[in-house]
């Protein structure tokens, strides 16, 4: 009887200290959740310390992160894809496979009750330092970019989250002037938001090149390649605003920001404007690198790495227009990247080489950034994304 007490009180205790169903959607609606991938071996641009892919909570009213876990061991998950269905995260595997091997694609589950991030498979990336991966509009396919051999590839998502080996894969060619230009290296692969063209973005070729989807055949089937002006502009990433049909372009190899026009009849084939992330008279290396645009389409963000390391701010007018607006120190070296939370209010910086993830404030009337406070110890990061 003694014991049977004692088990009574036991489970009464355990119940008592669970979280109801109120209380989890309480704190979920109090945060948003981030991942972040990260370098974790040495290679010739970094010392990697991380460990794998963490997973942190944002504060949606402050800013501040709080760590919550780190996936599964596996070499440099470095650029990310979160599904829209919130259960699965995809990470290129950032390194040389070698003579005898290719790098990989991870692809990982998330658990929103312990925030585990598990793995699920990996699959040949067909190339070497797969430096991007995205998700397709329809969420059944994964796209990556192979640094090293200037190739992107298609890889069909199963039922069950996992990726299947590549179901169309697609070089390119050239080169350019700049010594990093001696041949193709794809930089970027990432479909248009609510349209079916996919661009890829070759900052070895000085080139992006237009391919269309096909779901049926799973395939990428080119259409054309445009240059990207001028030459020795080396195109890293772009950006699509929300709602105008334009593109900003971010040259890293000379920091400028390239206005193009994605309407059909000169979808990429015409910039309306190249305006510079740096202030005139100013000749050091940008080294630019992340590039994105305010979910109200109102500011565009670039970042500069090198000796700048910054966050540079300019407005956007009415037809996709740009204006300088001012220039953010990121507190740390090699801001590789940055994510605005979905909210607006919040911008985050990956400071690679100093190790922090630093949260900024956002002035919703000027688009300028302003310090926070918060900073998180975070080895070697190389790209945020939050869940959707």
């Amino acid at each position: 009887m003694k014991q049977f007490l004692l088990a009574l009180v036991s489970l009464f205790i355990f119940a008592s200290c669970q979280p109801s169903k109120e209380e989890t959607v309480k704190k979920s609606d109090d945060v948003e959740i981030l991942f972040i991938g990260t370098y974790t071996q040495k290679e010739g641009h970094v010392d990697g310390k991380g460990e794998g892919v963490y997973v942190y909570e944002m504060n949606k009213k402050t800013g501040a992160l709080k760590y919550l876990a780190t996936s599964d061991a596996v070499i440099s998950p470095s650029y990310l894809a979160v599904h829209e269905n919130g259960k699965w995260v995809y990470a290129v595997n950032e390194f040389n496979g070698g003579a005898d091997e290719f790098a990989g694609v991870t692809a990982f589950e998330y658990n929103p009750e312990d925030h585990s991030l598990n793995y699920l498979n990996e699959v040949s990336s067909i190339g070497q330092y797969p430096c991007y991966v995205s998700i397709d509009n329809t969420g059944k396919f994964v796209m990556a970019a192979n640094y090293v051999g200037g190739s992107v590839v298609l890889f069909p998502i199963n039922e069950d989250g996992m990726l299947e080996d590549y179901t169309s894969y697609k070089k390119h060619s050239g080169s350019s002037t700049h010594p990093r230009q001696d041949a193709p290296h794809a930089h970027q692969i990432i479909q248009h938001p609510t349209q079916d063209w996919v661009i890829a973005v070759d900052l070895g070729a000085d080139r992006t090149y237009e391919y269309e989807l096909d779901t049926l055949s799973q395939t990428l089937n080119y259409v054309g390649d445009y240059p990207n002006s001028p030459r020795m502009s080396g195109p890293r990433h772009l950006a699509f605003h929300p709602s105008l049909d334009v593109a900003y372009m971010l040259n890293e190899l000379i920091g400028t920001v390239e206005v193009n026009l994605t309407a059909d009849s000169i979808r990429m084939r015409r910039t309306t404007q190249m305006i510079s992330t740096q202030e005139e008279g100013d000749t050091r290396d940008p080294a630019s690198a992340a590039i994105k645009v305010h979910p109200s389409g109102k500011f565009l963000y670039a970042s500069n790495r090198g000796e700048l390391n910054e966050i540079v701010v300019f407005s956007i007018d009415e037809k996709g227009g740009l204006t300088p607006v001012g220039r953010q120190s990121t507190l740390g070296l090699t801001p590789r990247d940055f994510e605005i939370d979905p909210s607006g209010r919040f911008l985050l910086v990956a400071n690679q080489d100093s190790g922090t993830i630093v949260t900024f404030a956002i002035d919703q009337e000027t688009g300028m950034l302003s310090e926070t406070g918060y900073v998180a110890e975070v080895p070697t990061p190389v790209c945020l994304k939050f869940l959707k």
